[in-house]
């Protein structure tokens, strides 16, 4: 007898001992006459005896249902409850894996991290880039969350929370002979490359190219630090968000587009949508990405 039993057949079986009617079963159940039965026979199988035996004045249950009707009462009572146990971030000791973009990391990771830490001194907190592998991990269940942009080519089964728009412009060193996003596009773009992110497309180049700015990248770099100091010591430009242009440079608007504007989101598997472990993480990160971006 294996142990490959589910909960609505112990139900059956409990409701069969006290009504004794396959049809006053399936009533308060719920379900037709023929879905009972069809349980009861399986469940015969399993457990290698007859349950119920026809009787004059119904079905009566065997030694077996006698004997073992408190185990089955006892399974349900524990089943039942069973609820969502209150969350508290300064007991929690389990690892929490956050996904990001280099750029993301550069500019938030510090102050994410001290949020975070500040809430829940016990947990094992791991920031780690995004990829291709990270993302697969996520899609096929994995307890970890990803800050990013949306990103449209996620499937439906990750969702993503919106946490704030951030406003994207060119930055070049303050000597830049360049002042205009017309005369900026005869210098050479720095751009970071993200596996998993925008290896494939890029989505801002793409709405610039719609409205006939083409800009193509020169250099393609995974380390924002050495974009920065490519930019600064050269008349290579870059992107970033407008709050966050970099010392010793400075900013050259993109046009003023409604779709300009970029939607950070924090994503993680929809099975998870209701843990309350992800709302403090959202809660967090909306605090600490708006104080910094407005």
């Amino acid at each position: 007898m294996g142990h490959n039993l589910d909960i609505q057949s112990i139900y059956v079986l409990v409701k069969m001992y006290e009504l004794r009617n396959v049809k006053l079963v399936a009533d308060a159940l719920g379900k037709t006459s023929s879905a009972i039965s069809k349980i009861l026979s399986k469940l015969k199988l399993h457990f290698e005896d007859p349950l119920f035996i026809q009787g004059r004045h119904g079905f009566e249950p065997t030694t077996f249902m006698d004997t073992n009707l408190a185990h089955l009462e006892h399974i349900l009572a524990t089943f039942d409850s069973i609820q969502h146990t209150e969350f508290s971030p300064q007991t929690l000791k389990q690892e929490i894996i956050l996904y990001g973009h280099a750029l993301f990391w550069d500019n938030f990771g510090d102050k994410l991290y001290l949020a975070l830490r500040k809430d829940a001194p016990l947990a094992k907190i791991s920031m780690r880039q995004w990829s291709l592998e990270a993302r697969s991990r996520l899609v096929e269940g994995e307890n970890s969350v990803l800050f990013n942009t949306y990103d449209e080519t996620l499937p439906q089964v990750i969702l993503q929370k919106s946490i704030c728009e951030v406003s994207p412009t060119f930055y070049v060193r303050n000597g830049h002979p360049a002042q205009t996003l017309e005369e900026l596009t005869d210098y050479p773009f720095v751009i970071t490359r993200n596996p998993g992110w925008n290896d494939v497309r890029y989505p801002l180049l793409e709405r610039l190219a719609a409205i006939g700015y083409q800009v193509t990248p020169t250099v393609e770099v995974e380390n924002t630090l050495a974009i920065e100091n490519i930019v600064r010591n050269s008349d290579h430009y870059s992107f970033t968000m407008s709050r966050l242009i970099p010392e010793n440079c400075r900013g050259i608007a993109l046009p003023k587009l409604s779709d300009m504007r970029v939607k950070c989101v924090m994503s993680y598997h929809r099975a998870k949508q209701n843990d309350p472990q992800k709302e403090w993480l959202y809660n967090t990160c909306h605090r600490v990405l708006n104080q910094l971006t407005e």
